[in-house]
């Protein structure tokens, strides 16, 4: 390059002198100008020249130095270059010029052609090295700064491309546990004969075989609805990448004309050992199984991620399993000398409702319970007002007063609707609990309150006030439950159900029949869900600025109204009487955090949707909170989690 640029030079100082002479021969005042500003630029090009030479000069010394200290420069046995300020290459070795420059000697002369837009500056101070590659080749680039006075550095390109093909083939090797298990096989058998049993099983684990067949894997099936497969890496990567097809393959399968309905669980585990991974998958498979079913959990090191969870009420749940619950609970009730029941923040009819019916739960063993809540911020006054007045008896406390009544005392905390730590009315008072019990009604999150004695969670219910009246049912010692608190469990089933519309199975209607029959009034109950006239004013403003999107109807309140959980709530439920109308959902700004409301008629899971907001709920009824955004923002994050779920439809 040197040899270049002074033949360059010297054509152009030849050409300058002629040109010079030329001219001075047709006018020697111009000749006379032109060949001092020719030498003036001639001056200044050997200053510059001279000035970067030294530069380098000094580079380079500062090069010798430093491989004097680490080795010889033609001995490492990698490629080795020295830059300058600015990212010029100032020298390199032979294998830098054949590895990275091909043996060729013309390049751009800067750093940035070899590791790209990262500032060679940064590579320096980069531990742990730069990965990157180039010319088909992996490398690990190290760098050291030679000296700070003239911001150069020495590179070394540590070609390891063998070990890195290696490792990425190991890591997509490793084995990955997977368990599945169909969620409602033994229901949908009841609608068969034996010989169409036969033939829908032979469907579906032809299904499940052919499915199989597109990965590296093992599967063997354990029993007539359960499955063992073993999978390498890259086939959970790629059936994580397609959503996990086969939830859609079993949901759609027909027998003869008719779709029969089935779903499978499904969970995966990926752990740092084999043994790991499927403890990890069996995790999954009930976490899958709990939040509903139809649906595939990955556990990786304990970190879950969910796919599907399309259709709701899949898996079965068996009187059994509330007479044992039941039991258990009335256990860890005797264990205690002091019950304290707790919801949600701003409780509602099924929170409440849930509540005082465990209170009679504790009330028939004996032991004295208490109402944990915050009545200022509680969406169910009426409710509230209504036991104390019918009663007499106030064991509704906040947390001073749940904090005076424990001292000293075994206290057994239930909490009722939620499962959640941070949806609790006062989570700083779980620590101070010897025990803790949780029944809920709500799918899964991965954030769950840690170190329950007891966890009643069945997606299935359509309240956690129809779980409580299963358990009073069960309860060891037979006792009559007041007509108040029977009201107050109807009131709570009633909620989340739309009077009986949604969500509601055969044993919602048996329990809601064991309350009329300990004495639920449907009058008083009815009334609990009055509203004032201003809240009718306020809904019809709110419903006024309702839009459409995609089969959902989407309605924001400009102004905050005193109750204005529950106007949004029902403005959500008003909007699903519109026609073309899946699901609804209702937004307000306040305290700087913005509230989603959201309903569905079955048809769309909008507790998968909360969920991408960071919230979560029922499959027919959920919400979600979100922090240090506005509304306009929280609408275009909703319109994309929409359009996640039909995409997957």
């Amino acid at each position: 390059m040197s040899i270049i640029s002074s033949v360059l030079a010297f054509l152009i100082l030849l050409a300058a002198t002629a040109s010079t002479l030329v001219l001075y021969s047709f006018h020697h005042l111009y000749g006379i100008i032109q060949f001092a500003v020719f030498l003036a630029l001639i001056v200044a090009y050997f200053i510059f020249w001279y000035s970067k030479r030294r530069y380098y000069n000094s580079v380079i010394r500062s090069a010798e130095k430093y491989f004097e200290t680490h080795g010889g420069a033609e001995s490492y046995p990698m490629p080795v270059a020295v830059v300058g300020k600015n990212g010029n290459i100032v020298w390199y070795n032979d294998l830098f010029r054949v590895s990275m420059m091909g043996n060729n000697l013309i390049s751009s002369g800067k750093i940035s052609e070899f590791i790209g837009d990262v500032p060679f500056e940064e590579v320096c101070h980069r531990s742990g090295g730069l990965d990157l590659e180039f010319g088909g080749r992996m490398y690990t680039v190290y760098a050291g700064e030679l000296d700070e006075k003239t911001g150069s550095a020495c590179f070394f390109f540590l070609d390891n491309t063998e070990l890195k093909r290696d490792a990425g083939e190991y890591r997509q090797s490793k084995p990955c546990v997977l368990y599945m298990r169909l969620d409602n096989q033994e229901d949908v058998y009841r609608h068969y004969k034996s010989s169409e049993c036969e033939a829908i099983s032979s469907g579906i684990e032809n299904i499940f075989e052919t499915w199989a067949a597109g990965y590296p894997c093992i599967m063997k099936k354990l029993s007539s609805d359960r499955y063992y497969v073993i999978m390498e890496e890259r086939g959970l990567q790629e059936i994580m990448e397609k959503k996990f097809d086969i939830l859609k393959k079993v949901r759609e399968y027909k027998f003869g004309e008719s779709f029969v309905e089935m779903t499978v669980s499904i969970g995966a585990g990926r752990g740092r050992s084999l043994p790991e991974s499927d403890s990890f998958a069996m995790s999954a498979l009930e976490m899958s199984q709990s939040r509903g079913g139809d649906q595939a959990t990955v556990s990786t090191d304990g970190n879950l991620e969910f796919f599907g969870g399309l259709v709701g009420r899949t898996t079965t749940s068996s009187r059994v399993k509330s007479r044992i619950m039941a039991s258990n609970l009335a256990e860890l009730i005797r264990k205690s000398d002091m019950v304290f029941v707790t919801g949600h923040r701003f409780s509602d009819l099924d929170s409440v409702g849930s509540c005082i019916g465990v209170t009679e739960f504790a009330k028939v063993v004996g032991r004295p319970s208490f109402v944990l809540l915050n009545r200022q911020k509680s969406l169910a006054p009426a409710l509230i007002e209504h036991y104390i007045d019918k009663t007499g008896n106030d064991i509704f406390v906040n947390d001073k007063g749940a904090e005076s009544l424990m001292r000293g005392k075994r206290c057994l905390c239930i909490v009722c609707d939620t499962h959640r730590p941070n949806s609790l009315e006062y989570p700083e008072l779980m620590s101070k609990f010897d025990s803790v019990a949780i029944i809920d009604h709500h799918r899964r999150t991965t954030n769950i309150i840690e170190g329950a004695d007891l966890y009643y969670t069945e997606p299935n219910a359509s309240s956690a006030c129809e779980l409580v009246t299963e358990l009073l049912q069960y309860i060891p010692l037979q006792s009559n439950i007041s007509p108040v608190s029977a009201n107050a469990l109807l009131s709570g089933i009633m909620l989340d159900t739309r009077n009986f519309v949604l969500g509601t199975g055969v044993r919602t209607f048996e329990a809601a029949a064991w309350l009329k029959g300990a004495g639920a009034d449907t009058i008083a109950v009815k009334q609990l869900f009055a509203n004032s006239i201003d809240n009718y004013k306020a809904k019809a403003r709110i419903l006024s600025t309702s839009t459409q999107y995609k089969d959902c109807a989407m309605a924001v309140s400009t102004e905050i109204y005193p109750e204005m959980r529950i106007i949004a709530s029902q403005v959500a439920d008003e909007l699903l009487s519109v026609t073309g109308v899946k699901a609804s959902y209702v937004l307000f700004e306040e305290d700087g955090n913005v509230f989603v409301s959201a309903r569905s008629l079955g048809d769309m899971n909008v507790q998968w949707i909360m969920e991408r907001l960071g919230g979560g709920g029922h499959f027919t009824m959920a919400a979600a909170q979100m922090t240090e955004t506005h509304v306009p923002e929280v609408i275009e994050q909703l319109k994309a989690a929409i359009d996640e779920y039909l995409e997957m439809e």
